[in-house]
């Protein structure tokens, strides 16, 4: 009976603590996560990209490095020229995971931009 008794407790104690690990590991096993729209107003010929990067260290729009703050926040504004245009937000954490949300959209001279569609990796 004692036998039992011991291989249940330190069974129970081992899952407990794999268990609490496993909470507390959670966020490197999924990585960052992109959460972002475009905005254009009619009279600006400015396009704002806003949203959320959780966890993220490193976020690059079109290649240049823009700055979030502690929580994870940005908004950036961006030049769209008139016709098809790729927007792609990309982003690291600081172990090495990568995520990358792509806008799709066109541009028409007289009228404001329609996106097409989001994709993300």
């Amino acid at each position: 009976m004692k036998w039992w008794l011991g291989t249940i407790s330190c069974v129970t104690l081992f899952s407990i603590i794999m268990i609490f690990g496993y909470e507390k590991m959670f966020f490197m096993f999924h990585g960052v996560k992109i959460e972002a729209s475009m905005v254009q107003s009619v009279d600006s010929p400015l396009t704002i990209v806003s949203g959320k990067a959780e966890k993220a260290i490193y976020l690059s729009l079109n290649g240049r490095e823009i700055f979030i703050d502690k929580k994870g926040n940005f908004s950036e504004s961006i030049a769209v020229l008139p016709g098809f245009s790729v927007i792609t937000l990309s982003a690291e954490d600081k172990f090495g995971k990568t995520a990358e949300k792509k806008f799709e959209m066109v541009k028409e001279e007289s009228v404001p931009a329609v996106a097409l569609a989001a994709t993300s990796n």
